[in-house]
């Protein structure tokens, strides 16, 4: 019974804590995301501007 009572007490900050660490993940993943894809532009806008230039250069 005071195992159970122990279990009833600690369950609301593992959830507390799982909930707060799914979110952490998600927000952490979201600019994981936004910094893979703002590279990728910056790339991709780097990569262009060099294709002008030698197209502007020849």
């Amino acid at each position: 019974m005071y195992t159970l009572c122990i279990f009833f007490y600690t369950l609301p900050w593992c959830f507390l804590f799982f909930s707060s660490s799914l979110i952490l993940l998600l927000v952490g993943g979201f600019f994981l995301l936004v910094f893979i894809f703002i590279i990728i532009v910056f790339i991709f806008i780097f990569s262009s501007f060099n294709m002008i230039c030698l197209w502007l250069w020849t």
